[in-house]
């Protein structure tokens, strides 16, 4: 099988995005913003289609995927404050964005086709999408054509309808020196282009119009860091330790390394990426001012808590009260849809920096130090990404506050200066002690149980960290537990999977909660 190595800032520490959900709010906003990129033109009417089975049917409004899907097909982006009211925006703007569901042949629970309309009314173009977690998305299918669309390379897409057509685009493709792949579909003939990030595109965009070309569409890279081809580079723990041994190296020196050698993208990028990661976790863990009463049903209380915390003589917890008040804040942040920063998910988004930010604050480092935390976190999590998920409605919450958890334990020693055998010790048994961890987001909302379980995951990132540090050996290395945990998700019921369909969501008081906040819903 062909590795498919996840970026650091692509996949991992990021989308920084609108909460509440990475991959239905962020993942979709992706989808729609290349599906806009492919389309080429202005998108006034589409039909965003949600296979039936799936978990969009039961999540799109309180995860975001309505405001998401819309916001990438007007030209908004993940990270851009809008989102959140890219609704009314488009409906002010006169566009037409209908929520459907039918029967896509189900492939995967956030499965989705959007099929984009002319003025006139007539389907123009078409797209299989899915979202997978993360924020991370793929395009598999262009007008009934097979495509591989992630956001992270540069393509066009040709296709012909006649012999001239063919012709045409030969020539055009000749006169650059283009590699290409063709596949032939219902008596047409797609080209697939790869382009450099560089490479001039006009002779191919001047086929567009031409006799026999029914379309030209261009992919652009929409994700912060362009993919080139890999060579000798570690996919996981195991090959990393063997590839670090004796250099001396720390983890954060060998995130940098992975990062440039699987993009486009240099050692003082890298450290820029990881600033600006750092200054939306920092401000994201303060919590929505005072004028922000409630998230979608539970009222914003982190300020309160702060306050009682103050108040209340516990008995000392070290650092750890405020690692509980910076993941509230994150969440109730996420969850009134204000920006953060998904790591890896925005179900998750609190754990990462409540343990790793608000320890090294706590610490009094300097941003450069908690930098190479952020990044140490990272790599753990990209190694996560190559050979398992972070998708709820692929592997349950294990694969999102578990992933972060193993991320910001790993965060957590490098910080404390510990060893990259440390660091992977100590994912590994964050990881491990969150095995089984199910998806049952209350309404198909990320605040009950999800603020609680960010709040948790911190906790057990930094014990984690802890206990390896103190001589503690977990014996399932990393990479073990990470396919583990991959396995295991595959083995849990759906039901238990972000579909609302179990665990909490179908306790009388969830489904009481559930009722009362779907009143309020557009029904599909």
């Amino acid at each position: 099988m062909e590795r498919v190595y996840s970026s650091i800032f692509n996949d991992v520490l990021g989308p920084v995005m609108n909460g509440p959900s990475s991959s239905h709010s962020a993942g979709c906003a992706r989808i729609g913003f290349m599906t806009r990129c492919l389309y080429g033109k202005d998108i006034t009417q589409a039909d965003v289609v949600f296979e039936e089975l799936g978990s969009y049917p039961s999540t799109y409004v309180g995860q975001g995927s309505n405001f998401g899907f819309t916001g990438g097909l007007v030209g908004i982006p993940a990270e851009d404050s809008r989102l959140k009211d890219a609704v009314s925006i488009a409906k002010e703007q006169g566009r037409k964005i209908v929520f459907k569901k039918a029967s896509l042949g189900f492939k995967h629970p956030n499965q989705a086709r959007i099929d984009v309309f002319a003025a006139d009314g007539h389907k123009e173009f078409s797209v299989m999408t899915y979202s997978i977690g993360g924020g991370m998305f793929q395009i598999t299918e262009l007008d009934e054509f097979q495509v591989v669309i992630d956001g992270s390379s540069r393509q066009a897409f040709i296709c012909c309808e006649t012999s001239e057509g063919i012709a045409l685009a030969e020539a055009a493709l000749e006169r650059i020196g283009a590699a290409r792949s063709t596949q032939r579909v219902k008596n047409r003939t797609l080209y697939t282009v790869p382009l450099t990030r560089t490479q001039n595109c006009d002779s191919i965009l001047a086929l567009r119009g031409q006799p026999g070309i029914s379309f030209v569409r261009i992919a652009e890279v929409i994700m912060p860091v362009a993919r080139k081809a890999v060579k000798d580079v570690p996919f996981n723990a195991t090959e990393t330790m063997t590839y670090a041994a004796g250099s001396g190296k720390s983890l954060w020196e060998l995130a940098v390394e992975y990062e440039c050698g699987i993009g486009y993208v240099t050692p003082e990028q890298v450290q820029n990426l990881a600033q600006h990661t750092l200054d939306v976790m920092r401000a994201a863990v303060i919590p929505p001012e005072e004028s922000v009463k409630k998230m979608e049903f539970l009222p914003c209380r982190c300020r309160e808590m702060e306050t009682q915390y103050q108040k209340i003589h516990f008995p000392d917890v070290g650092v750890l009260g405020r690692v509980m008040l910076a993941a509230v804040g994150v969440m109730e942040n996420s969850c009134t849809h204000r920006i953060v920063a998904a790591a890896p998910t925005a179900g998750s988004s609190g754990v990462v920096p409540a343990a790793v930010v608000t320890l090294g604050n706590q610490m009094g480092l300097p941003d450069e130090e908690i930098r190479k935390g952020l990044l140490a976190a990272g790599l753990v999590g990209a190694f996560i990404a190559n050979q398992a998920t972070f998708g709820g409605e692929v592997g349950a919450c294990q694969a999102e506050n578990g992933s972060a958890s193993a991320m910001a334990a790993a965060g957590v020693v490098q910080l404390l200066n510990g060893t990259v055998e440390q660091s992977f010790q100590a994912a590994s048994l964050a990881m491990q002690n969150m095995l089984g961890l199910i998806c049952d987001p209350v309404a198909g909302l990320t605040e009950i149980p999800c603020i609680g379980r960010n709040v948790s995951s911190a906790t057990n990132a930094i014990m984690s960290a802890y206990m390896v540090l103190c001589g503690f050996n977990p014996v399932i290395p990393l990479d073990e537990t990470i396919i583990t945990m991959g396995r295991v998700g595959e083995q849990l019921p759906e039901e238990l999977r972000c579909t609302c369909r179990g665990g909490l969501c179908v306790s009388p008081t969830g489904c009481k909660i559930t009722q009362e906040v779907e009143a309020t819903r557009p029904k599909l």
